[in-house]
C-alpha cells in the first residue's frame, strides 16, 4: 500500500501543475511544486479561487469554507498534501 502513495502524490501534483500552466499563468511562466503561489505573486485572488474550484471538483474532496486557508494554498506541494489529507482523513 505504501507503494501507491508516491504515485498518487505525483499524479495529484502533476494534475495541479498542468492546470496552473494551462489556465492560470501566462505562457512561458514556469511554476514548480515548491514555488510560493501567493507571496511570489504567481496567482492573484481570482486565480486562487479558480484553483480551489478545480481541486475540489477534480479530486472530489468536498472543500469546506474552513479549508480556504492561506496555509493550504501556499504551494503546489502543500496543496497536494492538503488533497491527500482530505481524501484520506486520519482516524479521530
Amino acid at each position: 500500500m505504501t507503494d501507491k502513495k508516491p504515485a498518487m502524490t505525483g499524479e495529484i501534483q502533476a494534475t495541479i501543475l498542468a492546470f496552473i500552466h494551462q489556465e492560470l499563468v501566462a505562457p512561458g511562466v514556469h511554476v514548480s511544486a515548491g514555488d510560493d503561489l501567493l507571496t511570489g505573486e504567481i496567482l492573484d485572488s481570482l486565480a486562487v479561487l479558480r484553483l480551489a474550484t478545480f481541486v475540489d471538483e477534480s479530486f472530489n474532496i468536498g472543500m469546506q469554507p474552513t479549508d480556504f486557508l492561506i496555509e493550504n494554498f501556499q504551494s503546489v506541494a502543500v496543496l497536494t498534501e492538503f488533497v491527500e489529507r482530505s481524501k484520506n482523513p486520519s482516524p479521530s
